[in-house]
């Protein structure tokens, strides 16, 4: 049986950028195996607040704990693995596929360790995972937006995490990878991996939520289930919302065929 202690806890949180509050007075609980996703409009706050929750970004006034732990006193990286918001995987620097992936498994070893059998086998794992197996010698550089976004996922994935943390992962990726990926998260949070997805939309990944908070100028508007988030936005937008069975966009295969509220196929 899964805990019921959070696997991040966010209390009255705000976090400053360029002088303003971008989040204020937020609260959040994620709990091992839940599946939460972080909707709003570009500017709400939504990348600002996963940065802050896990230890990125500074805060001014509340309270983040990662399992427990403040996380000004955190030690246990290797426990979370994040996936930034848009970034290039080939950073400039001349790297392999592989090495970048390899590099989610540094807060598991020792300086100058060799990898272990374990970090290797995690490695392939997390290549084979996103599909990109056959491509691990390959240089990032040469690799299409799509693929270099696999790539960070795959590094994320490496770390072995229970706290996932996701910025906008399917950003470039094609409708099959991004059906690959709704496969790999749910078999993670059925093992208690705690998930935080941060979306615009999400395709073949909306029938893994369990909950959705929505933010709006930094705060939480909402705080539930995608049914009653969905019903709540359709009585008062007439917009495409990514949650809406009833929009056009969801019709157009946003949702994807079958979804139901919490699903995990």
């Amino acid at each position: 049986m899964l805990s019921d202690a959070p696997t991040l806890h966010v209390h009255d949180l705000t976090v400053p950028l360029g002088g303003r509050s971008v989040v204020r007075h937020v609260a959040l609980d994620v709990r091992p195996g839940e599946f939460v996703t972080v909707l709003g409009g570009n500017g709400s706050g939504k990348s600002t607040l996963v940065r802050a929750a896990t230890g990125l970004l500074p805060h001014t006034t509340g309270e983040v704990r990662l399992f427990g732990t403040p996380v000004a006193d955190f030690r246990d990286w290797h426990r979370i693995g994040y996936v930034p918001q848009r970034p290039s995987a080939a950073s400039g620097v001349p790297a392999t596929v592989r090495e970048i992936v390899t590099a989610g498994r540094l807060s598991r070893r020792r300086l100058l360790r060799p990898l272990r059998h374990a970090d290797k086998a995690a490695v392939q794992a997390a290549l084979t995972s996103v599909d990109l197996a056959d491509r691990a010698g390959e240089s990032v550089a040469e690799l299409s937006g799509g693929q270099q976004q696999r790539v960070l996922i795959a590094r994320a994935l490496a770390t072995e995490p229970d706290l996932l943390v996701l910025d906008e992962p399917t950003a470039g990726v094609d409708l099959e990878h991004q059906q690959l990926l709704a496969r790999v998260l749910a078999a993670h949070a059925a093992r208690g991996v705690a998930i935080v997805l941060v979306a615009h939309e999400l395709g073949p990944l909306a029938r893994l939520v369990d909950r959705v908070v929505v933010l709006r100028d930094g705060r939480v508007a909402f705080d539930g289930t995608p049914d009653a988030e969905a019903a709540a936005f359709a009585h008062s937008h007439d917009q495409h919302h990514p949650l809406d069975p009833n929009s056009s966009g969801a019709r157009a295969g946003v949702l994807g065929p079958g979804w139901q509220a919490g699903e995990r196929r």
